[in-house]
């Protein structure tokens, strides 16, 4: 086989693979040091950067970002934030709903979307000292980390 005959292969896979990544969101502010944890690779984050399924945020101590989230959940990070969007689960017709944010430490204040509006009880913040099950409106949580 020749390389011309492997290179559309290759390509057309990297694509596919590419194209497999769940968009779950985007950001919408950024300021101060933001960062985005994606696999094993940290870039800056930047305002309307999508989100992806198992991104992990990351703020400084100057940093704060604002984030909202496909089925119009709001989430606002402040200064020393770590939050991993673990679970994202929005599929009105299927009737399958489902958000898990992994909250490491830090501020993180909520505000509920249609996910919690059509199954309240698939809305969950994992935080290191307990489980915060959320059954709409809004949430504000502060968790000091080391």
């Amino acid at each position: 086989m020749s390389v011309s005959s492997i290179l559309p292969v290759l390509v057309s896979l990297t694509l596919s693979a590419w194209g497999a990544e769940t968009i779950v969101g985007s950001v919408k502010t950024a300021q101060g040091g933001v960062n985005l944890r994606r696999g094993t690779e940290t870039i800056p984050a930047r305002q309307g950067m999508h989100l992806l399924l198992n991104d992990t945020l990351l703020t400084s101590e100057n940093g704060r970002v604002g984030a909202i989230l496909e089925d119009g959940t709001r989430i606002g990070l402040g200064p020393n934030t770590e939050l991993k969007i673990d679970r994202f689960f929005y599929e009105p017709v299927a009737g399958k709903f489902g958000l898990l944010l992994r909250l490491a430490k830090g501020v993180l204040v909520y505000v509920s979307g249609r996910i919690a509006r059509f199954a309240p009880e698939a809305v969950t913040v994992e935080t290191p000292v307990g489980v915060v099950g959320l059954r709409g409106t809004h949430l504000a949580i502060s968790i000091e980390g080391t």
